[in-house]
């Protein structure tokens, strides 16, 4: 039985073959000036990926292409239900790995039939890969069916549901295990990254939360929420968005960091239709004067730093 040192330097070879290959292919072809004239109209005519909800309006209008979007927050905050809704709009194939055990076709069933949408038509789109280790998940990347796979050859988004739940087994316990378990989270994404971009499609990881020591005890418990895997997942993606527990079946969705987009709140509720705006009530009214309330406060913040 291999070691998991043996079972890293397996990996470790393999990424070794991945860089002799993507030397070679460079060397052969001619390493080209982008026009930014160019990618500026490639982006404004690219079709988004939308939820249909308010979590579209803080990403810039919806999911591009090539794009990366962080979802992190506690249990039953609206991770898996916001991958779901997005799952069933995504116009093209969705490449869904499942970490978590979370995946209910039952679940897309019900949103389709919500929406008016035929499920079956959504259940051949759908890949659906379950990998039951961290070694799985790792191995499993060699395997996601590509666009020549695929019968009309488009996959227009990948899920990964969630990245951090394998890496943190025994295996992994204590802060000495930082120096096996970050490469390979790093790795994982990276790959994704590297098929995301090969495939032109937009990729959406979802993470744990865990507790931070240094919180402010004054403060709601929210504030002091991480995203499990931290700098090495954080920096990666274009969009982190923390979401949150609020009132009932309503969510808070934030948009902690973008490189082009403010930060700020967004509510959304879960529903039999998977994720949707809150209904034009009071109480929905209440809610929504709060994330305005927070953007004020972000804006006049930043203000006052600046001067």
């Amino acid at each position: 039985m291999p070691t998991i040192d043996e079972i890293i330097e397996y990996l470790t070879r393999r990424k070794e073959k991945i860089l002799v290959e993507d030397f070679e292919n460079a060397e052969k072809k001619e390493l080209l000036e982008i026009s930014v004239e160019e990618k500026y109209k490639q982006e404004l005519s690219s079709k988004k990926i939308k939820t249909g909800t308010l979590l579209d309006d803080l990403i810039g209008g919806g999911l591009e292409p090539k794009s990366r979007l962080l979802l992190y927050g506690e249990y039953g905050s609206g991770k898996t239900q916001t991958c779901f809704t997005i799952a069933v709009l995504c116009p093209d194939h969705v490449i869904y790995i499942d970490t978590e055990g979370s995946f209910k076709a039952t679940r897309i069933k019900q949103i389709c039939d919500a929406r008016g949408i035929d499920y079956k038509a959504v259940f051949k789109k759908i890949h659906l890969f379950q990998p039951k280790s961290w070694i799985e998940q790792m191995l499993i990347l060699d395997k996601l069916p590509s666009p020549a796979d695929i019968e009309d050859g488009k996959i227009g988004l990948i899920i990964l549901d969630s990245l951090s739940k394998h890496f943190r087994g025994i295996e992994f316990a204590g802060r000495q295990s930082l120096s096996i378990k970050q490469p390979l989270i790093r790795e994982c994404i990276g790959r994704l990254e590297r098929i995301a971009d090969a495939y032109n499609c937009a990729l959406i990881l979802t993470t744990q939360i865990y507790e931070s020591p240094t919180a402010n005890p004054f403060l709601p418990d929210w504030t002091g929420q991480k995203a499990v895997g931290g700098a090495s997942l954080e920096h990666q993606p274009d969009y982190v968005v923390f979401l949150r527990k609020a009132q009932g079946n309503v969510r808070i969705a934030r948009l902690m960091d973008a490189s082009w987009q403010p930060q700020r709140e967004r509510p959304f509720m879960i529903t039999e239709k998977g994720i949707e705006d809150l209904p034009e009530t009071k109480k929905a009214e209440k809610i929504i004067k709060k994330t305005e309330k927070f953007e004020r406060q972000f804006y006049e913040m930043k203000k006052e730093k600046e001067n």
